[in-house]
């Protein structure tokens, strides 16, 4: 085994640790960027996301709830929350998500930039890629 590969279990339990003392606070999610850009070099989540096209979105109109289904509840709504809205932003609020979105196109919301590319890149999975980019896509419908 390399020094590198014993090295990642370390560094795993080190960031696994550090996790517990880090709670979800109210401020800008691009004063974190930094961090979270090297925790997922580190725990190798940089890889890409699967390239996601218009064909994809057999859904001709999928609602808001289309995206709890991926598993925005499950991950991102520990943060953005009613009670934690970090960031200003609520993945719960249909009008505080719908907000972050340009309706009919995914590759200008703000929303989907974050997610791919942003500080929130760590959290994203191809579920969710998926279905932000459809919603957003198909009219962002309740």
């Amino acid at each position: 085994m390399s020094k590198i590969q014993m090295f990642k279990p370390i560094v795993l339990v080190i960031l696994l640790t550090l996790s517990f003392f880090v709670s979800c606070k109210n401020e800008k999610s691009s004063d974190k960027e930094g961090v979270l850009q090297y925790y997922a070099l580190l725990l190798g989540s940089s890889a890409p996301l699967a390239e996601i096209t218009d064909a994809d979105c057999t859904d001709p109109a999928p609602t808001f709830a289309s995206l709890g289904q991926a598993g925005t509840t499950a991950t991102c709504s520990n943060c953005h929350n009613a009670g934690n809205a970090n960031a200003g932003f609520d993945i719960t609020s249909y009008n505080s998500t719908r907000n972050r979105i340009t309706v009919g196109n995914p590759k200008g919301s703000l929303l989907f930039n974050k997610i791919n590319s942003g500080s929130m890149r760590i959290y994203n999975t191809n579920a969710i890629n998926k279905a932000i980019y459809c919603w957003t896509l198909k009219g962002g419908n309740p």
